[in-house]
């Protein structure tokens, strides 16, 4: 049933995250069978709680067909990009300063 494939989520057969998409890709199975299938876990008392946090924890771990990387690892990735040392400023030129009096500033001559 493997042969050598991987469980990624889908970029193309994807409604919310591709989780469910990947999942049918894997598998060989109907995409539209599969998100049936887990609106009704999801609908089962006793059984939803657990069903949707496998879904959030499947968004997490499950690589993207796209990038191959996690959503948690892109998560990860990013926030170590985002030195605020490393942001740039803006120059502005040929910016002209007036002194402006308080009578002007209230509209007043």
């Amino acid at each position: 049933m493997n042969n050598g494939k991987k469980l990624y989520r889908s970029g193309t057969d994807r409604i919310i995250a591709g989780v469910l998409g990947g999942i049918s890709d894997y598998f060989g199975w109907n995409s539209t069978l599969v998100r049936i299938l887990y609106v009704v876990l999801a609908l089962t008392p006793g059984i939803n709680l657990l069903a949707i946090l496998s879904y959030v924890v499947m968004i997490a771990i499950m690589p993207s067909s796209q990038s191959g990387d996690s959503a948690f690892n892109q998560f990860k990735s990013g926030m170590a990009t985002r030195d605020p040392a490393k942001k740039s400023r803006k120059v502005i030129h040929d910016v002209e300063e007036k002194n402006v009096d308080d009578h002007q500033k209230r509209g007043q001559s």
